[in-house]
């Protein structure tokens, strides 16, 4: 009798550990993240800690925001897209195709759930202020992947890392309201201020 429960309870165990591997196909070698942030963020120093633990030192590129123009001018572009004045921003390639944009802290470990959903749904999932959205538009989309993965703006023509970006690097729950969020009128005045000089000028 104890020899049928334990192969039962093994039985049990390799389907399970079987179905979930089947479930989840994702490589985590193929996962980057792409973060806008500030150094004067909890939530960043956190999340720039905590990915690199789970997904390996060179799966994070972090774009400071502070005293650096063209992460500022980037990070004000992509708020016309997804509304994101707070930070962390959070953007989540899988094999060099932006999936999901996350504002504020997160689960990582659920990183490779919410690719899978956004590619069976075939858009990208934007979550922002404790709501997620889905974005199909293709063109919204390849806007964002420009900003958050080639680190350029949208309609310029060199991929290239602009000349000014000394502080992006690669580094080694749920978002919103919840105080997962730095600064969301802090950030919108860094990255305003220079938008609206030159609006004047």
């Amino acid at each position: 009798m104890k020899r049928i429960a334990l192969l039962l309870l093994f039985l049990l165990t390799v389907s399970t550990l079987s179905y979930a591997a089947a479930e989840t196909q994702i490589d985590s070698n193929k996962i980057h993240f792409y973060m806008y942030g500030m150094a004067t963020c909890p939530h960043c120093q956190n999340m720039k800690k905590l990915i690199p633990e789970i997904y390996g030192p060179e799966s994070l590129t972090y774009y400071e925001l502070v005293n650096n123009e063209e992460n500022q001018k980037l990070f004000g572009e992509q708020y016309k897209y997804t509304g994101i004045m707070g930070v962390p921003a959070i953007g989540i390639a899988y094999d060099g195709k932006l999936y999901a944009i996350i504002e504020g802290e997160f689960n990582v470990s659920a990183t490779p759930k919410i690719i899978e959903a956004a590619m069976q749904e075939g858009g990208l999932i934007l979550v922002v202020g404790g709501q997620a959205y889905l974005i199909k538009n293709q063109t919204v989309i390849e806007e964002l992947q420009a900003i958050y993965v080639e680190h350029r703006l949208p309609g310029a023509e060199s991929t290239e890392a602009p000349s000014i970006t000394a502080s992006t690097g690669t580094y080694g729950e749920e978002s919103g309201d919840d105080g997962k969020t730095c600064g969301p009128g802090i950030v919108a005045v860094l990255v305003l201020l220079p938008l609206l000089a030159l609006r004047r000028r």
